[in-house]
This record gives C-alpha cells, structure tokens and sequence, in this order.
C-alpha cells in the first residue's frame, strides 16, 4: 500500500494492481491475499477468489505466498489464463496453509490441468 498510498483491502486490491501498473510495470501485477488474488495486465483485470477454507483447517500461513507464486508462474508458463494460474496458485497456497510442515505437497502437472508428460516414481 506504500507504492499506492493505499491501504491494502479487499475493496481496493483492484485498484492497487491498476496503480502499481500505472507506476510503470510493464507485463502484469499479480497481488494475492488470503480472501482473493488479482491480476493487472494489458488484457484488463482479472480477480478470482481464494479458496473459502474453515479457520479450523488453516494450520499456519508459512509458505502460502510462495507456493501461491510458483503455482501462477506455472500456470502461465504453461499457457493458462491469468485466471486458470491464479486458480492454480491459489490451489497450492490451500494446500500448504492446511499443512503443518509448511511445504507445497507434490502435484502432478495434470492434477493442476497442465497437460505434459511427467515421468511418475
């Protein structure tokens, strides 16, 4: 919120990820919170909400934004829709948060939609 002179809340995330586009990044801003994630990009806003977990099944947050970006940076690396990344990231930050090791589980690509060939142990 500091960039955008903005406190960051579900009401005003849309607007932060179109500010801090305005502010010169050149691709797109993806900004991810516990209730939802957004991305800014040329092809306009995409908001898609996080998975609605109970609070008794959150262990701890450690590891949610890290596993939330490798799962949208697969996702678009792998050509899905700035919606189906964030799904995906969203996917594997649920997994980690109701984990108490704080690690990502391993998925299978087609587990998460991804349509490659894998070699299974």
């Amino acid at each position: 919120g500091k960039l955008t002179n903005t406190e960051p809340t579900l009401e005003v995330l849309p607007l932060i990820a179109m500010k801090l586009k305005e502010l010169g990044v050149r691709k797109k801003v993806i900004i991810h919170m516990p209730t939802m994630a957004v991305c800014c990009s040329e092809k306009g806003l995409t908001v898609v909400p996080s998975y609605d977990l109970p609070a008794d099944a959150v262990v701890g947050t450690t590891g949610a934004g890290d596993a939330f970006c490798a799962g949208a940076s697969i996702g678009l690396t792998y050509g899905k829709t700035f919606a189906e990344a964030i799904e995906i990231g969203s996917h594997l930050a649920a997994s980690v948060i109701t984990s108490s090791e704080n690690v990502c589980p391993r998925f299978l690509p087609r587990e998460l939609g991804i349509d490659i060939e894998v070699e299974e142990e």
